[in-house]
């Protein structure tokens, strides 16, 4: 009897915490998919617009944070515009997201409209917004009230001085560039450089000048005596045609020789003519260190370089003084040759000048 009490319990007992089982289980699936669910409300700031002013149209959605969810874009309101498209306020709550997206429309025709369903994407499944509607209104214009006047009459108006102004000082901007043209190109004195103030010096000066500078080159230490003679013998050569008027720089050795031996009998050149020997023996040691590449020592090379010298001076000493038809000759072609430069600046600063004007 005892045994058959205990068995009912027992089976009492598990009829019960079955129950129980089951109970918990059907609340935390319940609990699970209103978690899961999806919430998509819409709203409107207000439902009556004028022409032309904008309401806010809002749609809210609540979804687990893993869910992909699609607003609708473009002019999907229609027969209202799509003004602007906000960005999409988000907000967490643990596991749970909300989303805000708020759009502004306007209508330009007064009337009463309907706002569509909009259909948001979750997932991939749609789900849809409630329709609204919208009533435009006119904006009240009262063409009673507002007073009429006549057109007003035409009113001469005093020409203004601005243009005059304008053009006064385009012309002054353009004298001054031609101002700066012309000092620039031709009332600036300009700083020679070295080589041209060599230039601008007598034959004389400048074939010393030369012979000084060789003295400081390195040729004889490098070893390069072709170009040590080459140099030696142009600078005496080039003295020559430009202070004795003889064409040396053309000339092979002894044809420059004999046209000095020649200019000597004539009387224009007073040379002796231990000089011209001496002169002859350089040029031919010259020849043979540039042509036979023989390589005299270097104590004959300074040896020369001195005697170059040495007939540099001769020779200016033995020009005979110019005549004075020779100097107004030679001022007359210095007089033209100023005037040449001095028309090749002005054309110049002309043809600068004019195409300041054109652009």
């Amino acid at each position: 009897m005892w045994f058959r009490n205990y068995n009912v319990h027992i089976r009492g007992f598990g009829t019960i915490l079955l129950r129980c089982l089951l109970t918990c289980l059907l609340f935390f699936t319940i609990n699970g998919l209103a978690q899961s669910s999806s919430k998509i409300s819409s709203e409107v700031d207000t439902t009556f617009i004028k022409i032309g002013d904008q309401l806010k149209f809002k749609v809210s959605v609540e979804v687990d944070s893993t869910d992909v969810v699609i607003f609708p874009e473009g002019q999907t309101f229609s027969p209202l515009e799509t003004v602007e498209a906000y960005a999409t306020d988000t907000t967490r709550k643990k596991d749970r997201v909300t989303l805000l997206k708020t759009y502004a429309l306007t209508q330009f025709d007064s009337g009463s409209y309907k706002l569509p369903a909009q259909r948001i994407d979750i997932n991939g499944k749609g789900f849809f917004t409630d329709s609204l509607q919208i009533n435009v209104a006119n904006v009240a214009v009262d063409t009673l009230a507002q007073k009429m006047f006549d057109i007003k009459p035409l009113i001469e108006v005093e020409k203004s001085n601005s243009d005059i102004w304008k053009i006064l000082l385009i012309i002054l901007v353009v004298l001054v560039i031609v101002g700066a043209l012309v000092y620039w190109f031709l009332l600036r004195k300009k700083e020679l450089t070295e080589e041209e103030q060599e230039a601008l010096l007598p034959p004389y000066d400048r074939a010393l000048l030369e012979l000084k500078k060789l003295d400081n080159s390195k040729y004889l230490i490098q070893d390069e005596y072709k170009q040590y003679y080459s140099e030696l013998t142009e600078i005496v050569r080039s003295y020559l045609e430009e202070d004795v008027n003889v064409s040396a720089l053309e000339s092979t050795t002894d044809e420059l020789i004999t046209k000095l031996e020649m200019m000597k009998d004539a009387g224009e050149l007073e040379l002796d003519d231990d000089t011209i020997k001496q002169f002859k023996s350089i040029l031919q040691t010259a020849d043979l260190v540039k042509f036979a590449k023989s390589k005299p020592p270097t104590n004959v090379a300074h040896q020369d370089r001195k005697a170059v010298e040495q007939i540099v001076v001769k020779t200016h000493e033995a020009i005979p003084e110019p005549t004075l038809e020779e100097l107004m000759a030679q001022e007359e072609y210095q007089e033209a040759l100023a005037q040449k430069q001095q028309r090749k600046k002005w054309m110049i600063a002309g043809t600068s000048a004019i195409a300041v004007l054109l652009i």
